[in-house]
């Protein structure tokens, strides 16, 4: 599995609520991890999704960048 990281532009967890399912879904609970201090996703993949990710933060307002 790879490690995708992106910074983004959550501001609380009311950000999260609509994408939560959708990356549970996706890519398993444990799978996924947001950190609030450094706002801050990472999400383990087998599988290329920095765009489908990207889309998805868009879609509900947030956005995203890939760190490489």
């Amino acid at each position: 599995m790879n490690m995708v990281i992106f910074k983004t532009s959550v501001q609380s967890r009311i950000d999260l609520i609509a994408v939560k399912p959708i990356f549970n879904l996706l890519f398993g609970k444990k799978n996924w991890l947001f950190t609030f201090e450094d706002k801050l996703l990472r999400i383990a993949s087998s599988v290329p999704c920095a765009d489908v990710v990207e889309f998805i933060l868009a879609e509900n307002g947030v956005l995203c960048e890939e760190l490489t």
